[in-house]
């Protein structure tokens, strides 16, 4: 169910299509530094970046994960580093670190493969997938079987508000 501007509550179409709510993919090479990815989000406004290498795809990287990168530079008492935080200047520490340290590694085919979608998939296997693989972001694979866009969340919300 799903709140309506009429007031109350409506039925919720599950069967529309990822392909006519998720967002068009934003690509980041692998070795890429943190600064720079987070230079990414905040310009395309995104949380989520598919790394690639070489035009293969090499696993996503989301908000989340910036966030624990930041977090282990910020607290290195709770994450191991050792890192003392007066020595530590945000920027440097976002340089020194690259993609494929914090990314969520996986490939679109392989010993370890994505949880992703197809466009013509519907939303209702989209919400069983990120819970079903404990994921927020799905990268979403076009006819082709290339990466053409991402869903969230607030993609899948945005699409029952509609």
């Amino acid at each position: 169910l799903v709140y309506s501007n009429r007031g109350g509550f409506s039925s919720m179409d599950l069967n529309k299509k990822v392909g006519d709510f998720m967002r068009k993919a934003v690509f980041v090479e692998l070795g890429t530094n943190m600064k720079e990815v987070a230079e990414l989000m905040a310009k395309e406004q995104t949380e989520i970046l598919v790394v690639r290498e070489k035009g293969n795809v090499e696993g996503v990287i989301t908000e989340i994960d910036l966030f624990y990168m930041l977090k282990s530079y910020a607290f290195p008492e709770l994450s191991g580093h050792p890192e003392d935080l007066k020595d530590i200047k945000l920027d440097k520490a976002m340089v020194a670190k690259v993609s494929k340290d914090f990314m969520t590694a996986c490939q679109l085919f392989g010993a370890h493969p994505c949880l992703m979608i197809g466009e013509e998939d519907t939303l209702e296997n989209a919400i069983r997938i990120m819970v079903a693989g404990g994921t927020n972001h799905l990268p979403v694979i076009g006819e082709k079987g290339d990466v053409t866009g991402t869903v969230s969340p607030m993609d899948i919300i945005k699409a029952f508000i509609e």
